[in-house]
C-alpha cells in the first residue's frame, strides 16, 4: 500500500511515453525550421523518394516520359542538369504542384525517355515545346533549370518569347557569363579555371550527347530582356584569393546575371546549400517559383 503523502515514482513505460514525445516535438520543430519535410530531409542529405506517377508521350517515333501535378496557370516546368532527370525534382515538385500546373520530364536519353542522337540546346528545347504541346500543357511557362538545365530553359526562354513567362536558375552552368565576367578577374588561377571549364563542356558534350560549340553559341545568341528572373546560387568563395578579390568576383557574377535582363533580376545566394540547391534548400526553390507565378498572375 502507497505511503500517504508519498508519490509514485515514474515507471519505465511513462519515462519511455515521455521520452518519445520529446523525441517527436523536437522532430517536428526541426522540420518546421527547415520549412517543411523536403528541406529536413535536404539538411540531411537525403531527398524524397520519387513516385513516378507521369507517362510516356509519344511524339512520332520518340516517346519522352513527363509528370505533370496540381492545376492553375502559368504552368512551371522543371528542367534538370546534365545526367538527371524528373526524379532530381522530388523534393520540389509536390510543393510547387501546391502552387500551380508543374510538370518534370526526363529529356531524351535520360530516365524513361527513349534515347537521343547528338544535337543542340535548340533542339532539345523545341523538343521540350513539341511534349508539352501534345500533351495539352499549354503556355505561358515559368522555367526552372538546375545547372546544365538552367542553358536549355535560357535557349528556349530565347526562342519561345511571349510563352515563358518567369525563369528560376538553380545554380546553373553559365560557361558563356563564367568566360566573360568572371575570368578576367582571376589572376594566376586563371588557366586553371578556364581548363576545368573546358573539361565540363566536354562532359556535359558527352553525358547529354550535346554539340557543346554550336550549344554554347546558341547560349550567347539566346536574347531575353524584360524576363523576371530568379538566380539561385550556392555561396561561392575561392580560398586562394584575397578578399577583395572574392569580393570583386561576387559582384561580377551578379552583374553578369543582370545582363541577361536588366532590371529584372533577383540574385539570391542559397546560404546552407551546395550545387544541388533544389534538394538543400527546396524552400528557396518553392519562394522563387511563387514569386513568379505572382508576378505573371498580375
Amino acid at each position: 500500500m502507497e505511503t500517504a503523502g508519498r508519490r509514485r515514482l515514474p515507471g519505465p513505460v511513462t519515462i519511455l511515453i515521455a521520452i518519445v514525445t520529446g523525441v517527436a516535438l523536437a522532430l517536428i520543430i526541426d522540420i518546421a525550421r527547415s520549412g517543411g519535410t523536403a528541406g529536413w530531409l535536404g539538411r540531411h542529405g537525403l531527398r524524397p523518394l520519387y513516385v513516378a506517377t507521369g507517362e510516356r508521350i509519344d511524339l512520332r517515333g520518340r516517346s519522352l516520359y513527363l509528370d505533370c501535378r496540381g492545376s492553375g496557370a502559368p504552368t512551371v516546368v522543371l528542367e534538370a542538369g546534365s545526367g538527371s532527370d524528373s526524379a532530381t525534382w522530388s523534393a520540389v515538385h509536390d510543393g510547387l504542384a501546391a502552387v500551380t500546373r508543374t510538370c518534370a520530364y526526363d529529356r531524351a536519353g535520360r530516365g524513361r525517355s527513349d534515347p537521343t542522337e547528338r544535337r543542340t540546346l535548340s533542339d532539345a528545347a523545341a523538343e521540350l515545346g513539341t511534349l508539352l504541346a501534345v500533351a495539352d500543357e499549354p503556355g505561358p511557362y515559368v522555367l526552372v533549370g538546375h545547372s546544365l538545365g538552367g542553358a536549355f530553359v535560357r535557349v528556349m526562354a530565347g526562342n519561345a518569347g511571349a510563352d515563358v513567362v518567369g525563369l528560376v536558375l538553380v545554380d546553373t552552368f553559365d560557361p558563356d557569363l563564367q568566360t566573360d565576367w568572371i575570368h578576367p578577374l582571376l589572376g594566376p588561377l586563371r588557366p586553371e579555371y578556364e581548363t576545368t571549364l573546358d573539361e565540363l563542356r566536354g562532359v556535359v558534350s558527352n553525358v547529354d550527347s550535346l554539340d557543346w560549340p554550336t550549344s554554347e553559341r546558341q547560349l550567347r545568341a539566346s536574347s531575353i530582356p524584360g524576363l523576371p528572373i530568379d538566380v539561385l546560387v550556392a555561396a561561392r568563395h575561392e580560398p586562394r584569393l584575397d578578399e577583395a578579390t572574392n569580393l570583386a568576383i561576387a559582384k561580377a557574377w551578379v552583374a553578369a546575371y543582370e545582363s541577361l535582363s536588366p532590371g529584372r533580376v533577383r540574385y539570391i545566394t542559397a546560404w546552407g546549400a551546395g550545387h544541388d540547391v533544389h534538394i538543400d534548400r527546396p524552400d528557396l526553390v518553392i519562394g522563387s517559383v511563387r514569386h513568379l507565378v505572382g508576378l505573371a498572375r498580375h
